[in-house]
This record gives C-alpha cells, structure tokens and sequence, in this order.
C-alpha cells in the first residue's frame, strides 16, 4: 500500500513540475465568469464586457455581478487576439469580436491555432440547428426563482413576422449618453396561472446600432403574483431593486467609433 502511494505520490509530483515548467496553470476549486474567479459580493453591476461590433463600433456594458449562482454573459467568448497576445487593437477588447460575412454575423474565435468564424444564429436571428425561428437567445441573462424577475441583453436582427415591433411599438425615445433609445413599458401583469410562462415583459429599452442593421435591446420580465410566496408582490425590494440595476445597465452602455482591421486574411470567408 505504501509502495502504491508513493507512486501517485510521485506522478502528482511530476506533473507538477512539467506544468510550472510549461507556464500552465491550475485553477483553483469554485465558480468562474469570463476566465475569473467569483467571489460572493452583494448585487451590483460590476462585470465589465466590451467587444467590436462588424469593424464599426466597440460596444461596452455593464452586467449584473455578485452571487455567485448569477449566469453573467455567458453569449460572449473571450477575445482569442487577446488571449495570445500580438495582435494590436484587436487584443484591446474583453470579448471577442463580432464580424458580418456575407449578411450573416459571427464570432472570431480560435482553436489549435486555427481561426474561425463561429455561427450563433440562435442568438443574432433567433434559429434553431435547422434554420427554423423559435426564439431569440439572450448573450447576457438573468433570472431569480423568488421574486420571478429576469432580464436578458439581445442583439438581433429585427423581423417584424419573429415578433421584434412588438419591442417598440408605442415606445419613446428616450437619449442617454448621446445614444437614442426606444423605450417601451408594459404594465406588470399576474402570469400565475399561465402554463406558458413564468412572468412577461414590462420593459423593453431597443437601440438601432447606427450604420447596421441591427438592434441592441433589453427586456426585463416579471410577474405580480405573490401566489405560492413567489413573484414581484412577494418581494417588493428586491423586485424594485433588480428593476433599477436593469436600468442602470441600460445607462452603461457605449458605442464607440473604431478603426476598421481587415481580418479576411486570417478567418478567410463565409
């Protein structure tokens, strides 16, 4: 048994050697967001993102940051020309860039030294691995199981027959930070009988990215009920509290203009 122990013992040892002699890196045990360990902290907007959106713009927000249960922006891979470093102004950026190729828009991504250009059309159009509309798929989500409240960050490319002029029809424009946003607010409703949903929309904050044609938006959903001890009547503060972070969020985002770098070359076409 001793001999057997010592034996582990030893292997352990060595790849430990080879990994410190190699650079690499052994996480330690708990969650992780974007490559960072998270610590439990009170509810806020801490997390950062920003990426660059088709050669036009850097787009950057904040997101909700805490407890560490919270999904955060799980949409949004980590920038590869960052990661490896050399690249410039493509590295500066948290998140990796968002390029459109042939009227479709795609992620930059890299594996094994290859580079591509990764497909997410359930997010940006709202289809399914066989081209058919089902919904479109927050990049950034949350959701609580007491009060009922959920928010997710969108960027689509609107269709009026998938439902996007419901998001703002009847909305009014409303200027933060020299962006002009739509906004749009749906009285709060009891879904506490619905076999369809949990909660529905009461907000929805819609900004055309200028030169595309495409949308960034918001929506934050919730239900009145207090039935089985759930829902925004239930838990009045932390409802209200989860509203103004949402909105807070509305008023972090930027759009910068950037200098276009043609990456053809290196992702080659699709």
């Amino acid at each position: 048994m001793k001999e057997i122990t010592f034996q582990r013992f030893s292997k352990l040892f060595g790849v430990i050697v080879l990994c410190v002699a190699s650079g690499c890196t052994i996480q330690e045990p708990g969650v992780y967001r974007g490559g960072q360990l998270i610590h439990p902290a009170p509810l806020g907007i801490e997390d950062q993102y920003s990426f660059r959106f088709v050669d036009r713009w850097k787009i950057s927000h904040r997101w909700l940051s805490g407890p560490t249960h919270l999904r955060g922006c799980a949409g949004y891979p980590l920038n590869p020309f960052r990661r490896l470093g050399g690249y410039g102004e493509l590295g500066a950026e948290i998140n990796a860039p968002i390029v459109e190729r042939n009227g479709h828009l795609s992620f930059v991504g890299e594996h094994n030294q290859k580079w591509t250009l990764n497909d997410y059309r359930e997010a940006f159009y709202g289809l399914d691995g066989y081209g058919k509309f089902t919904r479109f798929s927050a990049l950034c989500g949350a959701a609580f199981s007491d009060s009922l409240d959920a928010m997710g960050l969108y960027i689509v490319k609107p269709d009026p027959a998938k439902g996007t002029d419901q998001w703002v029809t009847d909305a009014k424009e409303v200027t933060i930070n020299g962006l002009r946003w739509r906004h749009k607010e749906i009285p709060i409703q009891d879904w506490s009988e619905s076999r369809e949903s949990l909660s529905g929309p009461i907000e929805f904050w819609v900004l055309e990215i200028p030169e595309t044609k495409y949308w960034l938006a918001l929506r934050f959903s919730a239900t009145s009920s207090a039935k089985f001890g759930m829902g925004a009547d239930a838990y009045p503060e932390k409802h209200r509290r989860l509203l103004e972070l949402f909105r807070e969020i509305v008023q972090s985002v930027r759009l910068e203009p950037i200098s276009p770098i043609n990456i053809d070359g290196l992702v080659g076409q699709k």
